[in-house]
């Protein structure tokens, strides 16, 4: 392995990492060498990540976190510092899924939610590490955006979610411009469809949608979630200190047409 993607030592928040891609990012970054604080809901899902990112021989806590409570993130980090003494890594990867409903139908509650969710949330956990990292002119952020950042998806509703994660593209820049100066380098990863547990009982419940997304995608198929495990990686080491502000689309090729 090449030594500038060696993260031994490193401490990683991951949001969200009780499940799915949060889980995927952790186990990445625990075999990279890097110690995990997992924030999330679930206690049976975070004990199971826990245990398994342990086995890989580094250390790991979890704690539960509503990441749109600014006092609940603000004491998660401090704990996280009492725990491991510093932060390196944010994965900001928490968010609120596709809401398949046309505009004209969405609740206030429900737009409310997805927005609050994907963009405060995500600028809450920026903000309490980004102070932290301020302090020691170093550190690593990785947002969570989506091939949604930059198009509207075809064959699915959900106006809260293709706003939030453009929102989610422009806090990435906004945030790597104010802080480059302190060494801190903010990225984001633009998945395409992936097999998460919400996109397959998606993808079973609508099986036109299925073949119309597949149709869409040049490498005719649908990504297998730790296809993304190098992404987070490579964005967490020092492989990626000259990046500020960019976006790694990884979709299949779903945004070329």
């Amino acid at each position: 392995m090449l030594k500038c993607f060696d993260l031994t030592g490193e401490v990683a928040i991951v949001t969200g990492a009780a499940k799915g891609l949060g889980r995927v990012f952790a186990k990445a970054l625990a075999k990279s060498g890097a110690h995990v604080y997992l924030l999330g809901h679930g206690e049976g899902g975070m004990k199971e990540v826990e245990k398994e990112i342990i086995e890989l021989g580094v250390q790991c806590i979890w704690r539960y976190a509503d990441i749109t409570n600014q006092k609940d993130v603000e004491e998660s980090v401090s704990d996280c510092i009492k725990h491991f003494g510093k932060v390196d890594i944010l994965i900001n990867n928490a968010a609120a899924p596709r809401i398949n409903l046309p505009p004209e139908v969405t609740a206030l509650k429900q737009w409310n939610q997805v927005i609050d969710t994907n963009v405060t949330g995500c600028f809450i956990c920026s903000q309490a590490v980004g102070k932290e990292m301020i302090k020691r002119k170093k550190g690593k952020i990785v947002n969570l955006a989506s091939i949604s950042g930059f198009i509207i998806n075809k064959g699915v509703h959900g106006g809260s979610y293709d706003v939030s994660k453009q929102a989610v593209v422009g806090l990435t820049r906004a945030l790597a411009a104010e802080w480059a100066q302190y060494n801190i380098n903010v990225n984001a990863i633009a998945p395409g469809y992936f097999l998460t547990d919400p996109n397959k009982k998606f993808f079973e419940k609508d099986a036109e949608f299925y073949k119309t997304a597949l149709s869409m995608i040049p490498a005719q198929r649908i990504g297998e979630p730790e296809e993304l495990s190098g992404a987070v990686v490579f964005l967490s080491s020092s492989a990626s200190d000259y990046m500020h502000g960019s976006v790694l689309v990884i979709d299949g090729g779903y945004t070329i047409w």
